[in-house]
Parts: C-alpha cells; structure tokens; sequence
C-alpha cells in the first residue's frame, strides 16, 4: 500500500501535469506570418501566442508543504517536481528572454559530434513520396488502432498545429495535424511512433503503483523519442527521408541558439523544399515572439540523440532491454532501478508483440 504522504503527492504532480499548458508552445498565427515571410525576403516572424493560464502556482505551494520519506521512489518525485517547475517557468516565459535558459535547462542542447552526423545525413539524397492519405484517415486509422489494444479511455482529435501529430498524455489525447496531406509511409510510422511508443509507454505506467510510471520519471524525454525513433526502424518504417528530417532539427535547433528564423530557413533550404524547411523551422523558434532574435525551443534535437543512445542500450541488452524500457515513461538512467522498485507490473503492450506486427500488417494493406 502507498504511504499517505507518497499518494498525495503523486495526485498534486498528476494535477500539476495536466495544468501546465503543453499546447500554449503553439503560436496563434502562423498562417499568417508564414505569408509574411514569403512575401518579404527579409523578414522575420513575428508571433502571438495564448494567454498564459493560472491556478498553477496553488498547486506548487500545496505539494512543497508535503514532507517525504526517503525512499527511491519519492526521490524520483522530488526529482520530476524539480523538472516540474522549470517546464513552468519555460511556459511562463514563453515569448521572454528567459525562455530560451529554460529550455535548455530542461532539454538540454546538441553537442558538436551530434550535429557533424545530422549534416552527414543530410547530404544524403531525400526519396520521391507521394501523396496518399489525408488528416481524416490518419485520424479514422489511430482510432481503430487504440480499440485493437482496449484503449477506450484515449481518444483522437485533429488540430492546428506545427508538428503532423502528437501525444498528450495528461489528457490521454492523440492530435493529427489538421487538413493536410501525408505520404502512405506516414500513415504506419505515425502509428508506431505516437501509439506504439508514447501512449504504450503512458498505458503500461498507468498499470504501475506508482502515478509517476505514467507522467514520466525526471529526464525520460530523452530516452522517450529516442525509443520512439527506434521503434519505427524495428518496424521498417524509418526511410531516409524521416532521418532527414531528424537530422535537419538538430541542425535547426543548433543554428536558432545562433541566429535568426530566416537564417535557420535558408540552412534548411539547401536540404528540404519551402514548406519542409519552413515547419522544421517553426517547430524550434516557437516560444518566441521577434524571431529575428537567436533563441530556440531545444527539444527537438532529442530525437536524433535518444535514437543514438536508444541504440547503444539495445544493443548491449537485446530485446530483454526494449522490454524494460516500457514499464513506462522511464529513461535509460533508470533501468537499473526497476529491479529495486517493488510491485511493478511486467509491461503488457509493446511494439514488437505479434498483435502489433498483425495491425501493422493491416495498415499496410489499406
């Protein structure tokens, strides 16, 4: 049984969690200001963002006055508070000077070796790909996908947004970007990275004892998008051009530190087409307002990096690790923990189980 203390502080983290405003990252006008900067050479995005919402601060203020044994778990809880806090002030900041430290505090930034191999995988040639599905199939397919597996409690939406799709896991909630068209490659790879990575990983942690298995141990980010990466390899749906465009965030996110919106744009450019380099763009200098100012959101260098390091611990554990990997929303740093941790729960959904292969299977066939 959970100590009353521990409880407790688990539900104010879990509170905590589904306040903080994931989505305010998202300008409101970017259709806008992307005609903007088509039209004018010069120009630099200027953008606006949600009001910041409040109530947030209460919570902090109740969950710092709850005293805690010392124990593994409630260290990593004081831990994921920490982490907490500095996402707060990041989105409390979004549009300040202030937002760029944030990020970086929480994401950290990509090293040089990480950015030399995002450039040698840049130079390689991009594949042809064609247009196949659109926002409302991706949408019908995820939906399917998540009753295959009995996961009632999740649900599919589509939304404006820069990223083709995404997870929030507070509100147990796939989005798919809103009226586009995606390649037929996409349709599987976004299966396997948002539903068999992000919400398997969030589904076998809300099995656990503890609360945190499902908002994530301190520092899983990492780990996370990186298995996400692995996962479409293990699948056969990494091609080149995904790489590519992993490899091109690196870059961006190394450059936006550096310099403007339209110097990162004009980078991307000598590798995708306009509206490639535009997205992969926006993605990393969302969070700020002027543009034109160095500054980055610095997370998307993650994927290319946990896919590196995601690699390296596979291949010294084999499929024994990829397993471990999914009692929930854990990082690498925490493996040798699960054994020390008592009464958690052999994970029941992952992406190599033969029910998955046979979903993919009819993925395919659509």
């Amino acid at each position: 049984m959970l100590d009353k203390n521990t409880a407790l502080f688990e539900n104010l983290l879990s509170r905590i969690d589904k306040k903080l405003p994931f989505l305010g990252m998202n300008p409101l006008n970017p259709v806008s200001e992307k005609k903007k900067f088509f039209k004018h050479p010069d120009y630099n995005p200027v953008f606006r963002y949600a009001k910041r919402s409040s109530g947030i601060d209460r919570l902090f203020k109740k969950i710092d006055a709850v005293e805690l044994k010392d124990n593994i778990i409630n260290t990593l809880l004081l831990q994921k508070l920490e982490k907490f806090k500095k996402t707060n002030a990041m989105l409390q900041s979004i549009g300040g000077e202030e937002f760029t430290f944030f990020s970086k505090e929480i994401f950290g930034l990509p090293d040089k070796g990480l950015v030399n191999k995002a450039y040698t995988i840049l130079k390689k040639d991009a594949v042809k790909e064609d247009d196949g599905v659109d926002s409302r199939h991706v949408m019908n397919v995820m939906k399917k996908v998540l009753g295959e597996f009995n996961l009632k409690t999740w649900s599919v939406t589509m939304k404006k947004m820069p990223a083709s799709a995404a997870v929030l896991v507070s509100k147990k909630k796939v989005y798919v970007k809103r009226n586009i068209r995606f390649t037929k490659d996409f349709l599987k790879r976004v299966v396997v990275h948002e539903i068999g990575t992000h919400v398997f990983r969030a589904s076998n942690g809300e099995n656990q004892p503890y609360r945190i298995f499902r908002t994530g141990l301190p520092n899983y980010l990492m780990t996370e998008e990186g298995m996400a990466v692995n996962a479409e390899e293990i699948n056969g749906c990494l091609k080149m051009n995904t790489l590519r465009r992993y490899a091109g965030r690196v870059v961006a996110v190394h450059l936006a530190l550096q310099t403007s919106f339209r110097q990162v744009f004009e980078e991307l450019r000598e590798y995708f087409n306009e509206e490639l380099a535009w997205r992969i763009t926006l993605r990393v200098k969302r969070g700020l307002i002027d543009t034109s100012k160095p500054g980055a959101y610095t997370k998307d260098y993650l994927y290319l990096h946990g896919y590196y390091e995601v690699n390296r611990f596979l291949e010294e554990r084999g499929d024994k690790g990829l397993t471990t990997l999914y009692y929930g929303r854990i990082g690498l740093e925490h493996v040798p923990l699960m054994k020390k941790i008592e009464g958690l729960k052999k994970p029941e959904l992952t992406p190599v189980s033969e029910e998955f292969k046979r979903v993919l299977e009819e993925i395919e066939r659509l």
